[in-house]
């Protein structure tokens, strides 16, 4: 890699992260924008991906319409508006799929139909989580007003743990992670990757006395244990496919999926984590 190939993959990577922030601490209208944007481009991805060698009966346009709508109603659930959208859209969508699979006349009509509610249980409902986390607080765990720490430690502990692994795993790894669907993970890179997750817990738990010290290391642990699978599973989906990245709307990086691969997986981790923790 060249300098400015180097060059590139840090800005685009500073940009990314900065327009991250700016979803989590700018607000929940900040947050609602930024990570429904990161919605729409990484259903898009996915299911183009998908449709790489097949034309589907059921639309990659209606799929992400439908995503981002569930999205949406998760969001006038938490503010109080129009509480009851959320199931009925959900309902509605499961619905036109039935009804799909009993007028449209195609052999495949069914794999479409697999691919189409996939794609919404691997990226919208995560996605739709994380919203939930950001409304979380010890004492309710769905629905108490917007709250950035969860979700920024979530972040940064997921960007720690991949650069630690990244680096570490570049200077020393010598034995393989899973090398049939990521060669070049290493178990001395996913070990570094725990290790300096729990590291910076330890600062959290020194800046947000909130929350215990035991929390904050059990949320590190969850978050590099779920995010490292989170990235083996995309990068499974790219093999199966045969693409090398799910996009290119970052250079240097790929696309938003290959971006938030750790998160989609981390997310739901993490929830069910503040519910144990929380319920204790």
């Amino acid at each position: 890699m060249n300098i400015k190939d180097i060059l590139t993959r840090a800005g685009a990577g500073t940009i990314y992260i900065l327009v991250i922030l700016l979803g989590i601490l700018g607000g929940r209208y900040s947050f609602l924008a930024v990570f429904g944007t990161i919605l729409v481009f990484g259903l898009f991805e996915f299911y183009r991906m998908v449709e790489k060698d097949t034309s589907h009966a059921i639309s990659k346009i209606f799929n992400i319409l439908l995503g981002v709508i569930i999205f949406l109603s998760v969001f006038l659930h938490l503010e109080g508006i129009f509480t009851s959208l959320m199931p009925i859209f959900i309902l509605l969508y499961l619905l036109i799929l039935i009804a799909s699979a009993i007028f449209i006349r195609r052999d495949d009509i069914f794999h479409g139909i697999i691919y189409s509610v996939f794609g919404q249980v691997y990226i919208t409902m995560p996605l739709s989580l994380l919203m939930l986390i950001s409304y979380s607080l010890p004492a309710d765990i769905a629905g108490s007003g917007y709250d950035s720490v969860l979700v920024l430690a979530l972040f940064i502990f997921l960007w720690v743990n991949d650069t630690a692994a990244y680096f570490i795993g570049s200077l020393i790894g010598k034995h393989k992670l899973i090398v049939h669907i990521s060669p070049k993970k290493s178990v001395e890179g996913f070990i570094a990757g725990i290790f300096f997750t729990i590291l910076a817990s330890l600062i959290f738990a020194h800046v947000y006395t909130g929350f215990s010290v035991t929390f904050w290391i059990g949320f590190a642990v969850i978050v590099s244990l779920s995010g490292t699978v989170g990235d083996l599973f995309e990068s499974l989906i790219k093999r199966t496919y045969n693409v090398k990245d799910a996009g290119d709307l970052i250079p240097g990086h790929g696309g938003i999926l290959d971006r938030i691969d750790s998160l989609l997986i981390a997310i739901p981790a993490v929830f069910l984590y503040l519910i144990i923790f929380f319920s204790l």
